[in-house]
């Protein structure tokens, strides 16, 4: 709660500081007068918020997706389930939004995704919130130059409220097929605890 509340204090000072650094840009220019330093800022500004060829790696996988889901619970064969994900890139092309319905355990599943390419931090970002849970996970990676897998790392608790860190990876096989699956990495040992297979409909 703590790091939420000071990411969203942050980005309020950081939309503060653009809308300030703006504010003034415009007064040297009704004057006929150039601030180098802000104009300098202004442009390192636009620059990192512009969308890149990172962002657009992220197109292929837009569409509307049928969705198969295996969960690893514990020991066994999987749970198996069947939904479908609506994926579309937004706010101009800088984050692919993923809206996803099915079911989980026998009970309906709705989920909700972003993910982006922060140019600060120069990796891959994803948030992620579903209502099988009532928190939202954050994670951060890189892809691959070839474009082809996607690997995402996430902290979180697990069941037993002990720190698990989480390694995602999503493999794009072609443009109508893609497979995400999900490691838990625990006291040293791994486990694949969800793998979901999408195919374009």
């Amino acid at each position: 709660m703590m790091r939420r509340s000071l990411a969203r204090t942050v980005a309020v000072l950081m939309l503060v500081m653009a809308a300030t650094a703006i504010a003034h840009a415009a007064e040297p220019a009704k004057s006929g007068k150039t601030d180098p330093a802000q104009q300098a800022m202004l442009a390192e500004m636009a620059k990192l918020a512009a969308p890149t060829a990172r962002h657009s790696a992220l197109r292929v996988m837009e569409g509307t997706w049928k969705t198969v889901t295996k969960a690893w619970y514990g020991p066994g064969e999987p749970t198996v389930s069947e939904g479908t994900s609506e994926n579309r890139l937004v706010m101009g092309g800088r984050y692919l939004e993923q809206r996803m319905k099915g079911t989980l355990m026998g009970q309906p599943f709705e989920g909700y995704g972003l993910t982006g390419y922060d140019n600060r931090k120069n990796e891959y970002v994803v948030m992620w919130a579903d209502n099988a849970s009532t928190w939202i996970t954050h994670g951060a990676g890189q892809m691959d130059d070839a474009g082809k897998e996607l690997v995402m790392k996430a902290s979180d608790l697990g069941q037993d409220g002990k720190p698990v860190e989480y390694r995602m990876v999503t493999r794009l096989l072609d443009a109508n097929k893609h497979v995400f699956s999900m490691t838990a990495i625990s006291g040293g040992q791994e486990q694949v605890v969800m793998e979901i297979t999408y195919t374009r409909k």
